[in-house]
């Protein structure tokens, strides 16, 4: 009959070898021998309890001769698991020697595989600072800036980024010190001592279940109130909530007509292309975020390259505080300036403001190139705020855009 077998939830890593030989030797004690070891979880035979001492090496399985295993086996050590970098010896001799005696075989088995993976948390370590955005860049200068330039950002992305991250970071650290210790220890003859498991154990525990917990509330945290509709279902889109956004039909009421029309009759494959999306959402410091998305593309003759015919989209943000929504326009504006064709320096900015009638910023920005002539389709921007509330408006097409800064103000 087959015995009885248990599952339990193992959170050392492979620099935690010391303190994970120390668990299994406890498990042991209670009757529980160590089956096979799987990713964050072990499993166990239900026996009676024994003094077993286990031994793991962060050696390759396949890079051990069967004329050493059966070394081992000789001076009483025994394989009961190997992986792509890790064997697990054990003994139930207590008289049994520790299967490397010199210096030598320690550097052999021990030191290689750790320095390796030393090297390889380095260069993770490294990509990740290189891949971060230059606003959380800003957070080792300022917490309360990464956090206002994370305004439209999801509460789990907050707790990410607060909370996640840090806890990622100081994982690390105590991951990168326990290297560190190791490999100083190496150079003694007394290799294989780790007082206790049970603080690594919860610490490691802890660590990985919050991690593990955050990530995955990132994936399910679909917002609450969205909807996305485009050119196949855009009836849909126009009875969103609210009116504090102008339409597009507003905006331009003739071409709207005209487009409107080609919505209703557009199939895949013919005529120009056309999307149509509206969004909602909210967010911890955004009570209401709206947007409105218009594009014209036609297909060009040669291969299947697209030339946009038109362009609009508006997004209005109502944070909690005038704090929130003018801290959030700066970063918020650099993004949007960095896409802009002109590429205006988020520096030169103030020279683009003008006044305007109960408005506390305005920005105007045009492609200069095509500034003085009004029949031209032009790239334009626009930026307004009013107290809590925040526009951002991106237009190409042939009218001013700052001719219709009334439209966006009046619904503010």
């Amino acid at each position: 009959m087959d015995k009885k077998t248990k599952l339990k939830f193992d959170p050392f890593g492979i620099v935690d070898m010391f303190y994970k030989q120390n668990w299994l030797e406890y498990q042991a004690r209670k009757g529980l021998l160590l089956a096979n070891d799987n990713l964050l979880t072990c499993r166990f035979t239900v026996d009676e309890p024994r003094d077993r001492r286990y031994r793991i090496l962060p050696y390759k399985h396949s890079k051990t001769t069967q004329e050493e295993l059966d070394l081992y086996a000789s001076c009483g050590w025994h394989l009961i698991y190997g992986s792509g970098s890790v064997m697990i010896f054990y003994t139930d001799d207590p008289d049994a020697p520790e299967p490397f005696t010199d210096v030598q075989s320690q550097h052999k088995y021990y030191r290689k595989s750790l320095i390796t993976n030393f090297i390889f948390m380095l260069i993770i370590f490294a990509e990740s600072l290189f891949g971060i955005s230059p606003s959380w860049q800003g957070f080792t200068i300022s917490p309360s800036a990464l956090l206002y330039s994370s305004a439209d950002q999801s509460l789990s992305t907050l707790v990410i980024t607060f909370i996640g991250v840090p806890l990622a970071l100081l994982f690390w650290f105590q991951h990168m010190l326990t290297y560190i210790s190791i490999l100083n220890r190496n150079r003694k003859k007394d290799f294989y001592g780790a007082t206790g498991f049970r603080l690594k154990y919860y610490i490691n525990a802890t660590f990985i279940i919050t991690l593990t917990v955050l990530l995955l509330w990132s994936i399910v945290d679909i917002p609450r109130t969205v909807d996305v509709s485009s050119s196949g279902d855009f009836t849909q889109a126009l009875k969103y909530k609210g009116n504090e956004i102008v339409r597009f039909s507003e905006f331009d009421p003739d071409t709207w007509r005209t487009l409107y029309k080609k919505i209703e009759y557009y199939h895949d494959g013919e005529g120009d292309m056309i999307t149509f999306d509206v969004n909602q959402d909210k967010t911890l410091l955004m009570p209401r975020m709206v947007s409105e998305e218009l594009e014209v593309d036609r297909v060009t003759n040669n291969d299947e390259d697209t030339v946009t015919e038109l362009y609009y989209r508006v997004n209005l943000y109502k944070a909690r505080s005038s704090k929130v929504a003018s801290e959030f326009m700066k970063y918020n504006m650099k993004d949007e300036l960095n896409e802009f064709n002109d590429k205006v320096s988020f520096k030169s900015i103030d020279k683009y403001r003008f006044d305007y009638k109960d408005l506390d910023y305005a920005v105007y920005i045009v492609d200069e190139k095509k500034a003085n002539d009004t029949t031209a389709k032009r790239d334009q921007l626009l930026f307004l705020r009013k107290g809590s509330t925040y526009v951002y408006v991106s237009y190409y097409g042939p009218i001013d855009l700052k001719s219709k800064v009334g439209l966006f103000a009046a619904k503010m």
